[in-house]
């Protein structure tokens, strides 16, 4: 398996740190993006098992960090799940200019949701995997309501996440503006496996069957159970990758 480096022009004029595994002995039979959690990096561990076994089965995996996450540049403030989603195209549309289209998106949590709402602007995908994702693009902000009116007073807040402090401001809580109910994805029309344990313990099961609800068809819903929200423990991540792999096989 080999790994590249890259810096990636994303949608607010930041360039973003991304990094490609490819297979070390063949062309990869496809391309996929992989968008990473809110406030994670494309660099959590479990993400790395994922994309480097995808590698290993012949699929080449493009993971990048959104504006203002990890050694991608931008401020973090100026970002909301639009910009995400924005970003999502910005690096799909510099893979289809400098190596392949991409035809499988994968997404972990608020990156699942980013990419289904992204993925009616990337042509060539023709299959998508969401990994503890939640149906509302709002999730994260309704989490988070109780600094508004601080927002509101100053302009800005800080909010804490996984022992990390991000400055927010107004455009964060614009998310609120989507349904709760995941009916805003109904335009995802492509065929989709939904990945969700039902002892995760951000992300409650009956978001994967929202999603289920409303996402088109053929849908399927995988349920790995005892497994937590990062995918911490090693064989939980590794075994994703397999049935990532054998359900993507007929529409790659």
């Amino acid at each position: 398996m080999l790994k590249k480096r890259l810096r990636i022009p994303g949608s607010l004029g930041a360039v973003l740190g991304a990094e490609l595994d490819l297979p070390d002995t063949h062309t990869p039979r496809a391309y996929a993006l992989f968008s990473h959690c809110f406030t994670c990096s494309r660099n959590l561990k479990s993400f790395h098992v994922i994309c480097e076994e995808l590698a290993r089965q012949g699929i080449a995996v493009l993971r990048f960090d959104f504006t203002g996450i990890g050694d991608s540049e931008g401020r973090f403030s100026q970002t909301n799940f639009a910009t995400d989603v924005d970003d999502i195209v910005a690096v799909a549309e510099y893979m289809a200019a400098n190596y392949a289209p991409v035809k499988l998106l994968i997404g972990h949590s608020m990156g699942g949701t980013a990419m289904l709402h992204a993925a009616a602007r990337i042509p060539s995908c023709t299959a998508a995997v969401t990994l503890a994702a939640p149906a509302d693009p709002g999730h994260v902000a309704r989490h988070f309501i109780g600094k508004r009116p601080e927002v509101s007073k100053t302009g800005k807040a800080m909010i804490t996440v996984g022992g990390n402090h991000f400055e927010i401001g107004e455009k964060f809580f614009q998310d609120l503006a989507y349904a709760e109910d995941g009916s805003t994805l109904s335009a995802f029309q492509k065929p989709l496996l939904i990945c969700q344990s039902r002892d995760d313990e951000l992300i409650d099961f009956t978001h994967a069957e929202r999603i289920y609800r409303h996402a088109g068809k053929p849908t399927s819903i995988f349920s790995l159970e005892h497994a937590d929200h990062l995918l911490k423990v090693r064989e939980d991540a590794s075994y994703l990758a397999h049935i990532i792999t054998a359900w993507s096989a007929r529409y790659l």
